[in-house]
């Protein structure tokens, strides 16, 4: 891992975007499958050995055969995402201070893998069982009743260690994600044992409790009484009841969700928030209410239609969910993408002068003129504050200025806040260098 992080060249800030965009769509491939199989092993175990009855039993195993059906499933929708999302943090989250958080990604990785592994075994016994069941006429040999008992133990025994091994899951991608949007540059340090008793990790976590049941009954919905491919036997009216329980499920996880993603948005830290967090999280509030509405006309009109466009709406509410996420991340992590894109071009400069190519020079000037004087001079208050004022805290202070005109923030009450200029690392130097060389000038 040290190897890899050490031969992993510095990128331009430009390249965070594209950073940004793969990890959206690994974002919401992963935490869709990782739902979907968290959901279905907790609600599958409580049918199975809490419920403790025929139709549940059937329910338990149907719910169980979804997510497994194929070994694709859990292998391109969860496993190689979630070595994306690992490699993305390799490369974008540089330093010892991340090492911590590496480690315990890979933890994470290799107890999901088990509890896949577990909930396999879960859902083969459940076929092992029903084929003894009816291929053995002596049903009261010892030989019966041992085998059927051995197979019953690790048959519980699969479904404890998945449901357990998906729970720390949840929990553990709870507290890499505090802790990845709890970093500050000054003194950062991800103390796992410290996140056990955040408030803000078992909230996240109780959030991903309910979208992991709200993923399970849409899907329970979709596939067991919408998708042609999967129907079933209806002798006993199994569609009946796994459509009641599906959809009472599907209702109640639906309305609790706006809350717990308003409660999300308002615990955010502050250096994580932007328009496109608002936006996003604004969009899947919207959403669920739609889905919500579509629930109740089902309930209205059976119309299976209904059923159809709510599993396509829950699918987006999972990756606004993401891109909100992943969104916040960059943003608290903008100044350590300024400081590679910094490394980058000091590379890139490098690299041309042994080669001998002549580079264009930014104008720190021109930049001043198009993109600040509207707003700034240096002897008077227009919008902002004038720069004779506040330039002073920045003297042989150079990189915290330029982080401040890439990434601004509200510092005095007085002033609005500064809106971000959209521009790169280069120019932001350029820009620093040239109003610190007017301030100096003017204080001689």
């Amino acid at each position: 891992m040290i190897l890899l992080m050490e031969t992993t060249l510095p990128f331009s800030y430009e390249y965070t975007k594209v950073l940004q965009s793969v990890s959206v769509i690994a974002h919401s491939m992963f935490y869709f499958y990782m739902f979907w199989l968290a959901g279905t092993a907790l609600y599958s175990f409580y049918l199975e050995f809490i419920k403790r009855n025929d139709s549940s039993t059937y329910f338990a195993k149907r719910l169980i055969e979804l997510p497994l059906k194929k070994f694709s499933f859990p292998l391109v929708l969860g496993l190689i995402p979630f070595l994306v999302i690992y490699s993305l943090d390799l490369i974008w989250l540089k330093g010892e201070e991340f090492n911590p958080v590496h480690n315990w990604t890979l933890i994470t990785f290799i107890i999901f893998c088990i509890s896949i592994l577990a909930l396999y075994y879960y859902k083969f016994s459940f076929g092992l069982i029903t084929l003894l069941h009816k291929s053995v006429i002596e049903k009261e040999s010892p030989d019966y009743l041992g085998l059927m008992e051995s197979n019953l133990k690790n048959h519980k025994r699969s479904a404890l260690v998945g449901v357990i091994g998906v729970l720390i899951t949840l929990l553990l991608v709870s507290i890499l994600n505090v802790g990845k949007l709890e970093y500050n540059q000054s003194d950062y340090r991800f103390d796992f044992f410290g996140y056990l008793f955040q408030f803000d990790v078992y909230f996240r976590f109780v959030f991903y409790l309910v979208l992991s049941f709200s993923v399970t009954f849409f899907i329970s919905l979709f596939l067991n009484l919408v998708w042609e491919g999967l129907r079933f036997d209806d002798s006993e009216g199994m569609s009946k009841f796994i459509e009641e329980k599906s959809l009472s499920g599907a209702f109640i996880t639906v309305l609790i969700q706006p809350v717990l993603i308003l409660i999300d948005v308002f615990i955010l830290p502050k250096n994580s928030l932007s328009y496109w967090v608002f936006i996003t999280s604004g969009i899947s509030v919207i959403l669920l209410f739609l889905i919500a509405n579509q629930l109740n006309a089902y309930r209205k009109e059976s119309l299976k239609s209904y059923l159809n466009y709510s599993f396509y709406l829950v699918v987006f509410v999972v990756i606004f969910i993401s891109m909100k996420d992943v969104i916040a991340f960059a943003n608290v992590l903008k100044p350590k993408s300024v400081e590679i894109s910094q490394r980058f071009v000091a590379y890139e400069e490098n690299l041309k002068t042994k080669l001998n190519i002549q580079t264009v020079t930014i104008n720190g000037e021109e930049i001043f003129i198009a993109k600040c004087s509207a707003c700034h001079t240096f002897d008077q208050k227009l919008v902002g504050p004038p720069y004779n004022l506040v330039l002073g805290k920045y003297e042989d202070k150079k990189d915290q200025l330029v982080r401040f005109i890439l990434n601004p923030v509200k510092v005095d009450p007085a002033y609005p806040p500064m809106p971000s200029q959209g521009l790169i690392p280069p120019e932001a130097e350029a820009v620093a260098d040239y109003i610190m060389k007017v301030y100096k000038e003017g204080k001689q």
